[in-house]
């Protein structure tokens, strides 16, 4: 017989080695759960073209290249997946980032100007009305605006000029389908982080703020405070700064903390981001870890244009925080498998939704 050690070894490998399937099922259904969830949408770019360029021209095809990508990564048609996959979780309460308004309309070269741009696709807006159609039953309880691009020029290459404008969004969405003896939430609160970066165009800087929102809620009388963020992606030192700021303002409180974000901040694989070191110093518990910890639960990215044959997620930035007295009992991944893809074969998001059942003491 082999030692124990190397059969507890083999036993942790084994479990390493399990697929999402495998334990990422679905939640309970219990009357005394509570279901929370976090879900990056996906705004359909990554900016990588407008970022690097140098020039006039050549900013005026980036611009041209980013509408192209959001267009063919089908909003309307993923929101519909990715509402399907909100429903399977059943979350009282779910934060939700990159929900994008995109318009567009035409540029005039004569006078350099844009002309009145209208909307392409709203994201929140197509997402609500995707879980009403799907019967589900969820309210906007807080949202805030993050960066916002004003008409900005660009060209379809060989030669369709038109103008493109985006504001970001996250949002709290919340359920009304609930026995309010249950569930009720108040106190709407958002605001941007006075932390951010800039970003340098031929046609002037723009600014891209971050910004947070926030609920106090009560589940079956046990009150908690939800918060949703989107933290800076880019830049390291502005990412910890709005890490701070956010422990030091909407989650310093006297209720317990239930925070859900596309943190931006690597939990797994090593090494770890230092904001979630900062979070997890801090006193917060990571509720995937908690659950799985010899799990890394990878939760981002697909291929940029979410049509890539096989699921590529290679890192755990999407987390589920909590703080104070708070039992985690479950946590899942959402639309990270095949079944999940929409009929033409898009991933309802480059990230993964993720889902916990929380018991608020």
């Amino acid at each position: 017989m082999k030692p124990l050690r190397h059969r507890l070894f083999g036993l942790l490998l084994f479990i390493a080695c399990l697929p999402v399937s495998a334990y990422a099922q679905s939640l309970s259904r219990g009357d005394g759960d509570l279901r929370v969830m976090t879900y990056n949408v996906d705004e359909g770019t990554d900016y990588q073209e407008v970022a690097r360029a140098s020039g006039f021209q050549e900013f005026l095809v980036a611009v041209g290249q980013t509408i192209t990508q959001v267009r063919a990564s089908n909003p309307p048609e993923r929101m519909q997946a990715l509402a399907k996959q909100i429903i399977a979780a059943g979350p009282a309460l779910v934060s939700l980032q990159e929900l994008d308004r995109w318009s567009s309309g035409p540029f005039d070269q004569a006078t350099s100007t844009c002309g009145t741009v209208t909307p392409e696709f709203d994201m929140l807006q197509e997402l609500r009305k995707a879980l009403s159609a799907q019967g589900a039953h969820y309210e906007v309880a807080a949202h805030a605006q993050q960066y916002a691009f004003p008409p900005t020029p660009g060209l379809i290459l060989p030669a369709t000029f038109l103008c493109v404008q985006v504001v970001n969004q996250v949002v709290i969405l919340a359920r009304t389908d609930l026995d309010p003896s249950r569930f009720q939430w108040s106190n709407p609160q958002s605001a941007q982080f006075s932390n951010s970066v800039f970003l340098p165009t031929p046609i002037g800087v723009v600014p891209l703020p971050r910004a947070w929102v926030s609920v106090d809620a009560k589940f079956n009388n046990k009150a908690f405070r939800f918060i949703g963020t989107h933290l800076e992606s880019a830049v390291a030192q502005i990412r910890e700064l709005q890490g701070a700021e956010l422990r030091a303002g909407p989650a310093n409180t006297a209720l317990p903390v239930i925070l859900a974000m596309d943190s931006n901040a690597q939990a797994a694989p090593p090494p770890q981001d230092v904001t979630y070191v900062d979070f997890i110093a801090a006193g917060y518990r990571d509720a995937w870890s908690v659950t799985f910890p010899f799990l890394d639960g990878f939760t981002c990215c697909q291929a940029q244009f979410v049509n890539n044959p096989q699921s590529q997620l290679s890192q755990r930035i999407d987390l589920i925080l909590t703080l104070g007295n708070i039992e985690v009992q479950r946590i899942v991944l959402f639309g990270a498998t095949q079944a999940s893809k929409t009929a033409s074969g898009l991933w309802p998001s480059d990230h993964a939704g993720v889902a916990a059942q929380l018991a608020p003491e």
